[in-house]
């Protein structure tokens, strides 16, 4: 195991994935304090002169807590773009150049292999969020003033991750599924947006991983009890797609050797 999550840093780095999801995450997060303090005030201004800053101040959340609702919901529509289509290649290429076959002739085993990437890349998921969003906070802070603790901030931070550990998730199982690296990005972008609607629609986001990224936009000081039950369910599901991963790649190592 332990030379099996070497390999996966040592990927991660290589094809600068580590470098892009910090990048972005962390563009949206310093770049949205300033689009919400001076950028988008300045254009309303050039758009309607002499408009009241009473109003402007109606018309979008002008502080903090705007802010970084704001970035989070960003973190959600354009950051899981980003995760996705960074590592949406994560297994499914892997499958596709055969490159799978190396590991395997040197008595590895699928799980050991499926689990140094969840969790070198699931790590890496759950600390760049809650960074970016400290970081988001603190400037924000800077910009306005402090109007929340650090705790929900972080909490708020840790939720995003395990959201983007779920997203992961799906996509070690769906390229290992479909062996093609942007189908499984894709298949995988339309999942979790359409978990977030169906869970908006029915009002069910506390029994969906979509109830992470609501119960984190709150910011709350005291987080509701049913939040573990949205982390629990979470969990499982991460669990059970890692699980299938794991048995559709010995399905296809049958399949090799059927051949």
């Amino acid at each position: 195991m332990k030379q099996d999550l070497i390999k996966e840093i040592r990927n991660g780095s290589r094809n600068s994935r580590f470098l892009i999801i910090l990048a972005g995450f962390f563009f949206f997060a310093l770049s949205t304090p300033v689009m919400t303090k001076i950028i988008l005030p300045q254009i309303l201004k050039s758009q309607m002169p002499g408009l009241p800053e009473e109003v402007m101040k109606t018309m979008f959340d002008m502080s903090q807590i705007g802010s970084l609702q704001s970035y989070m919901g960003d973190v959600f529509e354009i950051g899981s773009l980003i995760v996705a289509f960074t590592l949406c290649g994560l297994l499914a290429q892997e499958i596709r150049d055969h490159v799978l076959v190396l590991p395997l002739c040197a008595g590895k085993r699928y799980s050991s292999i499926v689990l140094a990437k969840l969790i070198v890349f699931g790590l890496t998921l759950l600390l760049i969020p809650t960074i970016a969003l400290l970081a988001s906070y603190v400037y924000s802070g800077l910009l306005f003033t402090f109007e929340v603790g650090v705790l929900p901030v972080l909490v708020g931070g840790l939720l995003q991750g395990l959201f983007m550990l779920f997203l992961l998730s799906c996509l070690l199982l769906l390229g290992a599924w479909m062996k093609k690296p942007v189908a499984a990005g894709i298949l995988s972008l339309l999942g979790v947006y359409g978990i977030h609607f169906i869970g908006g629609l029915f009002r069910i986001h506390e029994y969906l991983p979509s109830g992470l990224l609501v119960e984190a936009q709150k910011l709350s000081e005291t987080p509701p009890l049913s939040l573990l039950w949205t982390v629990l369910i979470t969990l499982v599901l991460i669990a059970g797609m890692t699980s299938l991963t794991v048995m559709q790649l010995r399905h296809l190592e049958w399949q090799a050797r059927a051949n």
